[in-house]
Parts: C-alpha cells; sequence; structure tokens
C-alpha cells in the first residue's frame, strides 16, 4: 500500500532535511513506542546508512526495525527501506522549496507479511494517523525553534494528546 502526505513547513528545506537526516539524535519522550533508534553504521550519513528501532508495537510486542538510507539527495530528497515487525516498505521525503518554507512531501510503501495482510485496513487506517501526526509534530518543533530535546518527539503517538 502507497500513503502519501504534505504538509507546509514554515523553514527553509536545508532545516527540514537536516532534521530529517539527524533522526537518531534527538531524545524520545518517555511515552514514545520508540524504545531505542540508533545509527549502525559510521561516518556521516549517506547512501548505505543503516539505523535499528526498537518499538513496543503492543503492551507485550517489541519488534526490531532496521533501515538503510537508499537515496540521498541533500536538501532535495532523503529515502529509507525498512523491514520489521512483519512489515517492510520505503520512506521517501520530498523537500520542495516555498516562497517562505519548504513543502513536505512524504511516501511510504507498505508491505505486509501474508500473516499480516487480514489486517491490512487496520494497519494502514493508524499508520495513517500516525504519519500525519508525525508530520504535525515536526512542523511544530521545526517552526518553534524549540530544541528536540525540549520538545521531546514522540514520533509514532497515534493520538494527540492535550
Amino acid at each position: 500500500m502507497l500513503h502519501k502526505f504534505r504538509i507546509q513547513i514554515n523553514k527553509q528545506p536545508i532545516d527540514v532535511f537536516l532534521f530529517l537526516r539527524n533522526k537518531d539524535s534527538y531524545q524520545q519522550d518517555k511515552d514514545s513506542p520508540v524504545l531505542l533508534l540508533e545509527k549502525t553504521t559510521t561516518g556521516p550519513v549517506a547512501v548505505g546508512t543503516r539505523y535499528r528501532e526498537l518499538v513496543q508495537m503492543a503492551p507485550f510486542i517489541k519488534s526490531q526495525i532496521l533501515s538503510e538510507v537508499t537515496r540521498y539527495e541533500p536538501y532535495s530528497v532523503l529515502e529509507e527501506k525498512w523491514a520489521g515487525g512483519g512489515l517492510k516498505g520505503i520512506l521517501t521525503y520530498f523537500f520542495h522549496p516555498l516562497d517562505h518554507g519548504t513543502e513536505l512531501e512524504q511516501h511510504v510503501i507498505i508491505e505486509m507479511h501474508w500473516l499480516l495482510k487480514p489486517f491490512n485496513s487496520i494497519i494502514s487506517r493508524t499508520y495513517a494517523k500516525a504519519a500525519q501526526y508525525r508530520l504535525e509534530v515536526l512542523k511544530t518543533v521545526l517552526e518553534t525553534g524549540e530544541s528536540p530535546d525540549i520538545q521531546k518527539i514522540k514520533w509514532w503517538h497515534f493520538n494527540k494528546k492535550s
């Protein structure tokens, strides 16, 4: 399944790109389902850079997600392939300059293990809600100028908390 999302951010493409490129540098919220996010290769981020995440999928279910940068065009495109938890896919960000900032376009292709196919619509709806929320948090963090360590990004939270 393919998901596409767009959001306008009042920051230049370089700022948005660098933030997403350095995703392993930010502290996760204590309530975040992302328990660990680490870069497993050395050197600067480029094609071939790999990451490992440990994600709490359900109360007693943790899953490891491995990803690798497959496309790296500074300030224009950032893409990763990933696999874990019975899913695999490709996450691509496109950075479109605007007069006052950036239009960030996110494409996600998700493939499910055959055992998960009966849950396709539930997984799809849940993912879409989480992805849209993640982009809104990203916009808020970048536009307020607050340090991500202060904001404590909740990368995959499904519901906004007031």
